[in-house]
Order: structure tokens, then C-alpha cells, then sequence
């Protein structure tokens, strides 16, 4: 097998990859259903408006859906900095919190809420072993109140938590290129900087931009050395692709137009607080009443799930039964769910 065909089997790319008109569709039916049930849970509160006068508040744009979550994806980068946390976990961190938002609105969990649970999903994904208790009080933040929501997130990640990344891959180009440039330190001195660009642009541009959504971890990378450095990469890609192979302009396009989406982030046109305070303020005013106190509502889930577990002898060794059957005929183990 090829590396492309073991990634064609990763959940990344059966589950998180898409064309540019996909996702456009997909957000935006995120925020039009999100809008519908904003109004209709509107409507149920203040009656007929006709009568009672009760406007409708003002909701969020997609776009401004879309500024909101790049903010925050913004600052989980810079509270992981602040943490001095392995540098591998903020781009899992910032997926994580970009594909939570393919199928929930700001409306319905404001960002605030979230990005915190997400950091702490991620650092375990990663293996950096840190309690709920350490985490929370190093970033000030309520140890339930970042536990609350973790199950909601792992059903819109749908319990996929890999995350391939272009670092290794781009790891792997340096020593290629420093093997080929055999010790003349001119050329080496080159390709070190080179390195060095397209290692920032993968921390940065790529995490930030849709990269990951339309492109694999391999376009990632050699779009950023095309980037950092164009004839080097030119000459790299000359040794892998041979003139006379097919698919080298279609390859060579999508290098091309990745890097295009990696050149286009400007880190000047990053939320500034006076516009993040403005969009915070009216997503108060029109966010879902019905998710408004998370720790509450995962208490009550918690409760009723215990509830619930209290079964006779019988019903008990039933689902007993029917969860030893479920395992041994399912190769990956029992389901994720309850057991009931």
C-alpha cells in the first residue's frame, strides 16, 4: 500500500475532507438550521409578535459565525503557547474545535464555552497527561464547567479523533533534501530556511485557513515549501515526479492552489477586540436558551443515566448478555454508548 491509499482509509479523509463547494454547503446549512430553531424557540416564548410587540433580536451571520470561530481557534494557539504545551497539540485543538462547528452554531455553543473543553480533549488525545483540576486553574476556568460539554464535542467529532498532520512528512523532506545537498553548507544553510518558513506556515496559515478541510497532510506540506521556497521545491518534485507521469499538472495544480490558501492568511485581518466584544454582546442576545447552563444540563444526564441504571436482576443480566454479544461479534469492541 501507498501512503495515499493508507490515508484514503484514515477518518480524517473519509469523514473530514471536502471540496471547496461541500463545505460552503454544509456551513451554511449548519447556520440556517441553527437560525430556524433560534426563531422558533423565539416565537414559543413571546407568542404571536403581532400582539405582544416582541421583535426578533438580530442573529449572527454566517460570516460572523465564521469570524467567531476563527477567533477562538486564534486563541486556543495562544493559551497553548501561554501553556508552553507540545507544540503537536494546537493543531489537533484547532480542528477539533473547526469540525465541532460544521454541525453546531455559535447560536447554539458560543465558542467561549467550548474552546476550553476542546484544548483539554486534545492534550489527551495527545498523551500530555494533565488533570481536569491542573488545567482548570492554570487558565482560570470551572473544572465542570470544562468537563460539561466533552461528550456533546465527541458526538460532533464523531468520536474520530485522529488528526493527520503535515510535520512529519515535512521532517521527512529535510532530511531528503540535506542527504541530497551532501554537506555543502551553502545549499544546506538554504534548505534549513526553507524548512523553518514551511514549518511556520504549517503551524499557522495551515491550522487557520481551511487547509486541513480541502487538502491532504502531504499537499499541506510541499504547498508550504512551494511557498518558503519555490525553486528548491521545484527541484525536489523533479526528483519524485517524472516528466512524462500523467498525473504530475494535476498534482502540481494542487500544490499550487493550496499554497494560494496558505499566501492568502493575513494575520492582520485577525478579530480585534472591539469587533470580538461587539459580536460576543449581540451572540448573548440571540445565542439558544436551551443550552444556556451546560454543567447543569450534564449533571441532570449524569443523574438520569444513574437512574436509569436501576434495573431488576433479570433486565440486568439481559443487557449483560447482549453486550458480551455485541463485543465478540464486533472487531473493534463494544459500542461507545450507555449499554443499554
Amino acid at each position: 500500500l501507498s501512503e495515499d491509499d493508507i490515508y484514503r482509509t484514515s477518518t480524517q479523509y473519509r469523514l473530514w475532507s471536502f471540496s471547496p463547494e461541500q463545505l460552503s454547503t454544509r456551513r451554511r446549512k449548519t447556520h440556517e438550521l441553527a437560525l430556524a430553531r433560534a426563531r422558533q424557540l423565539h416565537a414559543s416564548q413571546t407568542g404571536d409578535q403581532q400582539h405582544n410587540g416582541s421583535a426578533q433580536p438580530e442573529y449572527l451571520t454566517e460570516r460572523e459565525e465564521l469570524r467567531l470561530i476563527h477567533r477562538y481557534c486564534e486563541l486556543i494557539q495562544t493559551t497553548a503557547d501561554h501553556l508552553k504545551w507540545p507544540s503537536n497539540i494546537k493543531p489537533v485543538a484547532v480542528q477539533y474545535l473547526k469540525r465541532f462547528y460544521l454541525s453546531n452554531s455559535c447560536m447554539t455553543y458560543p465558542p467561549k464555552e467550548i474552546y476550553k473543553t476542546i484544548l483539554f480533549l486534545a492534550s489527551k488525545t495527545e498523551a500530555y497527561h494533565l488533570t481536569v483540576t491542573k488545567f482548570a486553574q492554570s487558565i482560570s476556568a470551572d473544572p465542570e464547567a470544562i468537563l460539561a460539554p466533552e461528550y456533546k464535542i465527541m458526538q460532533a467529532l464523531r468520536f474520530t479523533l485522529d488528526v493527520r498532520q503535515p510535520f512529519r512528512g515535512l521532517k521527512g523532506v529535510l532530511m531528503e533534501l540535506l542527504n541530497m545537498a551532501e554537506g555543502l553548507k551553502h545549499f544546506i544553510d538554504r534548505i534549513q530556511a526553507c524548512y523553518a518558513t514551511a514549518k511556520n506556515l504549517c503551524d499557522g496559515p495551515a491550522s487557520l485557513t481551511d487547509a486541513y478541510f480541502l487538502y491532504t497532510p502531504s499537499q499541506i506540506l510541499l504547498a508550504a515549501l512551494h511557498i518558503a521556497d519555490t525553486p528548491l521545491t521545484a527541484f525536489y518534485l523533479d526528483t519524485k515526479l517524472p516528466l512524462t507521469l500523467v498525473s504530475r499538472p494535476k498534482i502540481l495544480a494542487t500544490i499550487e492552489g493550496c499554497a494560494a490558501l496558505l499566501s492568502s492568511y493575513d494575520q492582520k485581518d485577525s478579530m480585534g477586540k472591539e469587533e470580538r466584544a461587539a459580536l460576543e454582546k449581540k451572540l448573548d442576545l440571540c445565542r439558544d436558551p436551551t443550552t444556556k447552563d451546560l454543567v447543569k444540563a450534564h449533571a441532570e444526564m449524569k443523574r438520569n443515566g444513574a437512574e436509569d441504571g436501576v434495573v431488576d436482576e433479570h433486565e440486568a443480566k439481559r443487557r449483560k448478555l447482549e453486550r458480551e454479544k455485541r463485543a465478540k461479534e464486533d472487531p473493534f469492541g463494544p459500542s461507545l454508548g450507555n449499554g443499554k
